[in-house]
């Protein structure tokens, strides 16, 4: 046996000495290591590259030859060590078709409040917003339902804008949706992202017999919130939203409503957000995630608050992995979504769903990469009337997927895969452009979250198991969709 070279590009481990979890980044499986594993990847670590009578001279008395050789045949076979550095490459895939479950209507661009943090472009007044129109709206429905060939469920969201200033309309095309979906042998799922202040016992119910999968953007508590989250006037809204949550989740039990936190400068107590949306509201899950901006802006978290923003995510992670150690499903999304990724072995070559499997839908009825550039000057992939422009979209895919160089030798790349579309776009003005400035966050907290799952399968391996068919469906076609 020559040298072995340790191709740290291909693995990341975390745990407790002599309890690690190894995520085996090209294929995502995970993996326990044995006492020996443990040891012998230890001192692969610690020295690169070792020889064959260092092996010998290291492990002598301590484990036995048996066991040091199948720990290192392992580790071959998975590519974590070979006798020369291998770079990881990708060939990448053409999509000539990929069909779509979930499509995105931009009801309007009007919204009736103020967000100081709100990322789109063309976002407007109620009173001078552009507003799509409901032959537009039932022509990306017909669209929906053509070029979801081989999904026999579908997804609906409605977005703005605020959406709820065009409730009249998302009553007559859901009422189309279903009929269409009926016609052509396919169940159609609703989704809504708001920011509950014009909510009344109307819509309230309505959302309850369509089983609508609701998104709330709220920022925290009353302080934290009307700092943040105001009307076009300058006043707060949590008094309004806070009392119309309440009434939303008394009534909508069909399918669990969360909320969805932007954390932007100076708001990053997450545990205090928590506590007050999860355990005094009554949402069902609480996300986060930092408000998009570009470089040189004031609304976007500095370095210390990134750091303060990790830290307080990872506290609200380990209450996440004791209660799953006692089959207790906390609140804590961000958490959930990375338990569910590792559990399934997701394996990301592009980032996300945008242009596979999900569109979004213009107000004047393009077909944009996803709801987010809806309004930009990013270019889009056809319209409701020429259909989905396949060669362009098929074209942004494929680049997609070539990594950059820096990406290839990162051992997170198959989770994260270059990072938002929207962010690149807006920080370098590239969407295609791996976000480098979220690249030290991800990976530390992809190090913590093989850590916890490592806890949790060893005290309660049945805990990711969908316990009933409404959990399932959640948790497995939930679009997290937000405003800011």
């Amino acid at each position: 046996m020559g040298s072995l070279l340790l191709q740290r590009q291909n693995y990341r481990a975390a745990g407790k000495s002599g309890q690690r979890t190894l995520l085996h980044v090209p294929t995502t499986s995970m993996f326990e290591l044995d006492k020996a594993a443990d040891s012998v990847l230890d001192f692969l670590e610690a020295n690169g590259a070792v020889s064959e009578l260092e092996v010998r001279k290291h492990f002598d008395g301590v484990f036995s030859p048996g066991e040091v050789c199948d720990s290192l045949i392992d580790f071959l076979a998975l590519g974590i060590v070979s006798g020369k550095r291998k770079d990881y490459e990708i060939a990448p895939r053409e999509i000539k078709h990929s069909p779509i479950s979930t499509l995105v209507l931009t009801l309007t661009t009007g919204c009736n409040m103020g967000c100081s943090y709100c990322y789109r472009e063309d976002l407007a007044t109620p009173r001078d917003a552009v507003v799509m129109e409901e032959k537009t709206a039932r022509l990306a429905i017909d669209l929906l339902m053509k070029e979801s060939t081989g999904h026999e469920r579908v997804n609906l969201v409605f977005f703005g804008g605020e959406p709820l200033t065009r409730f009249p309309s998302i009553r007559l095309l859901v009422a189309y949706a279903e009929e269409e979906a009926g016609k052509s042998g396919k169940q159609v799922d609703f989704s809504l992202t708001t920011n509950a202040s014009l909510l009344n016992d109307e819509m309230i119910e309505f959302f309850q017999q369509h089983s609508f999968g609701i998104s709330v953007s709220m920022d925290g508590d009353e302080v934290i919130h009307n700092r943040y989250r105001i009307t076009i006037g300058g006043k707060g809204t949590y008094k309004l939203v806070s009392n119309n949550v309440k009434r939303l989740l008394a009534v909508c039990t069909a399918r669990p409503v969360g909320a969805r936190v932007t954390l932007g400068s100076g708001n990053t107590d997450v545990a205090r957000i928590y506590r007050h949306l999860h355990d005094e509201l009554g949402f069902a899950e609480v996300g986060f995630a930092p408000v998009t901006a570009s470089k040189d802006s004031p609304l976007g978290l500095n370095d210390e608050e990134m750091r303060t923003t990790l830290d307080a995510m990872k506290a609200l992670g380990r209450e996440y992995t004791l209660a799953a150690k006692r089959d207790f499903r906390h609140g804590f999304s961000n958490m959930n979504q990375m338990m569910q990724d590792l559990y399934s072995g997701t394996r990301k070559t592009l980032p996300c769903g945008a242009g596979v499997g999900l569109l979004a839908v213009s107000t004047e009825g393009q077909l944009a990469l996803c709801h987010r550039f809806t309004g930009t000057s990013f270019p889009s992939f056809g319209d409701v009337n020429t259909g989905v422009a396949q060669e362009e979209l098929s074209n942004f895919l494929t680049e997609a997927q070539r990594m950059h160089p820096v990406c290839q030798g990162c051992s997170a790349r198959s989770i994260c895969a270059g990072g938002c579309y929207h962010e690149a776009y807006v920080r370098q003005g590239n969407a295609q452009s791996p976000t480098f400035t979220h690249c030290d966050f991800i990976r530390e907290w992809l190090d913590f979250g093989i850590e916890c799952y490592g806890e949790i399968m060893r005290s309660n391996p049945g805990f990711f198991k969908p316990k009933n068919k409404v959990q399932e469906i959640q948790e497995t076609k939930n679009e997290t969709l937000e405003t800011h």
